[in-house]
């Protein structure tokens, strides 16, 4: 998983990037501040994807009985 990419996020995709920035972390090709903005990145991805599972469940359990209602401001 580069800088850009077309390869579609997974957890194992995200797994992989984790993994290689803390070889590269070791082995000092990159900065600690290049690996803690990675892993930063990699959670929003994470967060994303947990967020899209847990919207699937519900519409799988609720289907058309789901409403999202507009607060009025």
């Amino acid at each position: 998983m580069g800088l850009i990419s077309k390869e579609k996020a997974s957890s194992k995709a995200i797994f992989d990037h984790l993994c290689d920035q803390m070889h590269k972390l070791s082995a000092k090709l990159i900065s600690v501040e290049d690996a803690k903005a990675q892993a930063n990145l990699a959670k929003q991805a994470n967060n994303v994807m947990k967020y899209e599972l847990d919207r699937g469940i519900a519409y799988a359990k609720f289907g058309d009985k789901m409403h999202i209602f507009e607060l009025d401001r």
